[in-house]
């Protein structure tokens, strides 16, 4: 098997274990969205971006790769953006099926990193709509009444006050 082809099924196993850790902090971020715990959310977030990090790296690396690979079986009549499947066409069938099926897998996390972000996007969604609710409950029960100081001028007192921090 080719120097370009070992390096790129080396590059997808990386991938396939940066995505699982990846998908394993965004299900700690739901845990952590449902205990309304804004600190572990900052947390788990900077881990995301570490790996995410390495994965530009590594796609960096398959970009050259793949060039490499188009140089060494003078495939320049295709494009630089060579797909996975263009890629094994070429292929010996046992290198094109291993490569393949750490493709697929890649994928599948993918797909379910996607599914689980759109969870924890809608569960961010909900606790803010709540938030909000309970704000606006809040700035209603604040009245403003009128009455008289001792020097016999009106004045205006508001009843149940409510400060809010802008920042929390």
């Amino acid at each position: 098997m080719e120097k370009s082809v070992l390096e790129m099924e080396n590059i997808l196993s990386k991938e396939n274990e940066i995505y699982t850790r990846i998908c394993e902090i965004e299900e700690q971020k739901g845990e952590s969205i449902l205990k309304k715990d804004g600190h572990s959310i900052k947390g788990l977030v900077e881990a995301q971006e570490k790996f995410l990090s390495e994965i530009e790296k590594l796609e960096d690396e398959r970009m050259k790769c793949i060039e490499r690979y188009i140089q060494t079986n003078n495939l320049h009549d295709m494009c630089k953006n060579l797909t996975l499947k263009e890629v094994v066409s070429s292929m010996d069938e046992d290198s094109a099926h291993h490569l393949l099926t750490l493709g697929m897998d890649l994928k599948g996390k993918l797909l379910g990193l996607q599914s689980v972000q759109k969870l924890n996007m809608k569960l961010l969604e909900d606790n803010m709509e709540f938030y909000n609710i309970l704000i606006s409950g809040l700035k209603e029960s604040s009245t403003l009444k009128s009455g008289y100081g001792r020097d016999g001028k009106e004045e205006d007192m508001i009843t149940n006050p409510v400060l809010f921090n802008l920042r929390a």
